[in-house]
């Protein structure tokens, strides 16, 4: 039997994309896993999925989830304690994204980033992670992004909210290390989920080209000629969680080599 059998993750923004893939995943690898995300409906039909699949409520569980209401962390904390009693690692996935520059960006828009990128991702670590003070140990990984390395166009509020994240990552992971709790930030490049697809959908509308052309200027971006999967962002948590165990305050590239370029 796996020695992960009896291992908790929880993973915020987990219906769809990235984070989808990472529940996948984990579950696979035999962990137990709650995930939360505001979109009932597309979580619903990934329950429906993963039951057909063999994962039932022993396995996995999803709350609704508005991670910029400390209310909804609370009570997903709660289901995790109630359903599993336990917790071992936390991905911090859930954000959004937004195209605009310093200059245009309206007020509102902006506080929206900001309290989803950032205080989401801050109200889920500090409801979490005193249970994995209380388990003795375990993982975070934060979803950062390529942009905490580099600057890109018609990014202002994104690229400002997952720079703060990067520095989140190393300052919780020096707070955290003596209770044996590693922190690390997986840093992906663009890829393919449906939040990339209404970013390149608004970009293409703009530009007055189909969003398969939107998507062939994307790919052309990276060195390895193409934008990433989700999966391959997945098998990074997985990684960091599982794998990397003298890694914490790190930024672990999920790019194509667009950095590098």
């Amino acid at each position: 039997m796996s020695a992960k059998v009896n291992k908790v993750i929880a993973i915020s923004g987990g219906a769809t994309g990235i984070g989808r893939a990472t529940v996948e995943l984990f579950l696979k690898e035999g962990y137990r896993v709650s995930f939360g995300d505001i979109n009932e409906e597309a979580s619903f039909a990934l329950l429906k999925e993963l039951k057909e699949q063999g994962f039932g409520d022993d396995k996995v569980i999803f709350t609704k989830v508005n991670t910029t209401l400390p209310e909804d962390i609370t009570a997903w904390r709660n289901a995790i304690m109630e359903h599993f009693g336990r917790l071992d690692a936390i991905f911090a996935n859930a954000g959004i994204h937004r195209s605009n520059t310093m200059l245009n960006i309206d007020p509102q828009e902006l506080k929206l980033m900001i309290d989803t990128n950032i205080y989401g991702t801050v109200y889920t670590l500090q409801e979490l992670v005193p249970y994995l003070q209380q388990n003795g140990g375990g993982s975070v990984v934060i979803n950062c992004s390529d942009q905490f390395f580099i600057g890109k166009g018609n990014n202002f509020g994104y690229g400002l909210t997952k720079g703060a994240l990067g520095q989140i990552t190393r300052s919780l992971a020096v707070d955290l290390a003596k209770d044996h709790i590693r922190v690390n930030a997986v840093c992906p490049g663009t890829i393919r989920t449906p939040l990339a697809d209404e970013a390149l959908g608004r970009y293409a509308h703009r530009a007055g080209i189909s969003l398969e052309q939107a998507w062939a200027e994307e790919d052309a971006l990276f060195t390895l000629g193409r934008c990433g999967t989700a999966d391959e962002v997945a098998q990074m948590v997985y990684f960091l969680t599982e794998k990397a165990t003298f890694s914490t305050g790190a930024h672990y590239l999920v790019d194509g080599g667009i950095v590098a370029s």
